[in-house]
């Protein structure tokens, strides 16, 4: 790991470390629960040290990488890496995350207002950020194959129909999960 990636992924970690622990203080005035055992405190604050822990063992890699790589040279692996990125046409689209993080926002958003139901929502949360992270090869194989219906872009448009099966079944079996199983209460819209 090269100087410049350890001090990204420093400032990265410090980052999500403050929201956890942003989570961790709202968490603990969570009212208890009418339904499930546990209440609504435990899960989030559970999860929030959990990747608390495992940004604090990233902050360590990074920090041994800074403490080894005084002179900013790439490793053997890193030469490799790109040589690899290189040849399968792969390009860093740095803005990905930036626009991931925006479709978050508005889904928070989203529930909070309470203009749909939840299943509904995560489901097309879920579809649009896949497809947004496939990328346009896929999509126009699928427009493709959509105004002509000929097999021959079947092939190419597949990762969208994977897409759609994923998002369906994550955001509606989420739904009932946290509804029939855990009767935790969810926006309905």
């Amino acid at each position: 790991m090269n100087p410049t990636i350890a001090k990204r992924d420093i400032g990265l970690m410090l980052f999500i470390i403050a929201v956890c622990v942003a989570v961790l203080i709202e968490s603990w005035d969570l009212p208890p629960g009418t339904f499930e055992p546990l209440g609504s405190g435990p899960v989030p604050q559970a999860i929030a040290f959990l990747i608390i822990g495992l940004c604090l063992i990233i902050l360590a890699r990074a920090a041994i990488a800074l403490a080894r790589h005084r002179v900013p040279q790439k490793t053997a692996e890193e030469l490799e890496m790109e040589a690899a990125d290189a040849a399968s046409g792969f390009h860093p689209r740095p803005w990905s995350a930036t626009a991931v993080l925006v479709m978050s926002g508005l889904y928070i958003v989203v529930l909070y207002l309470g203009v749909l139901g939840f299943g509904v929502v995560s489901t097309f949360f879920l579809l649009i950020v896949i497809l947004f992270l496939l990328g346009r090869p896929p999509l126009r194989a699928f427009a493709a194959w959509v105004t002509s219906f000929d097999r021959a872009h079947l092939p190419s448009a597949m990762p969208v129909f994977i897409a759609i099966g994923i998002s369906v079944a994550m955001g509606f079996g989420c739904e009932f999960v946290f509804t029939k199983i855990f009767y935790v209460d969810l926006p309905t819209g």
